[in-house]
């Protein structure tokens, strides 16, 4: 197994970690089988600050908590040649960021509230293709780094049209 296929069996793995025992997560943890099945290296992918936005599913792990996973949605946005960056985890807690690319990488600063305190972190997220994403994350009061797992939203999950709704093959 090459290089490529392994760190996309990681990011599989680490997914199905983060979703295990989740009820509704099931057809998550299909789509990101199907990928880890179907997805192949394009020596001549590169990310850029419009590629990357878009909307993610994300999974991850929480540091010095042992077990301690969530899920939540990324969505990543391009605002006067800056990314910027918001979160929703497990439905209820908010995170904004703000970020650039920079050697194929996504870097964002991230911010939140928790019972009254501000919390500041930063993540890097390294784009495998344009659907899977690997994140590694730290914030100001963490002695070890966390993971976050990512899978891009399809414009069909989106509620979006597709371009073949605007064009026939006639």
């Amino acid at each position: 197994m090459d290089v490529f296929h392994q760190r996309v069996k990681h990011w599989y793995q680490k997914s199905k970690l983060a979703l295990k025992g989740r009820k509704f997560k099931e057809k998550e943890l299909l789509k990101r089988y199907h990928l880890l099945e179907h997805s192949e290296k394009n020596p001549d992918f590169n990310i850029n600050m419009i590629n990357v936005c878009g909307v993610y599913e994300i999974v991850g792990g929480n540091p010095e908590i042992k077990d301690s996973y969530y899920t939540g949605l990324l969505h990543i946005d391009l605002m006067s040649n800056q990314i910027e960056a918001s979160w929703l985890i497990e439905g209820e807690q908010h995170q904004t960021g703000y970020g650039f690319v920079f050697n194929n990488t996504l870097i964002i600063h991230f911010s939140y509230m928790s019972d009254r305190e501000l919390y500041n972190g930063i993540v890097a997220y390294e784009f495998l293709t344009s659907d899977i994403v690997v994140g590694k994350w730290t914030e100001e009061i963490a002695i070890e780094n966390a993971f976050e797992m990512g899978r891009k939203l399809t414009p069909n999950e989106l509620g979006e049209p597709s371009p073949e709704d605007f064009f026939s093959a006639n």
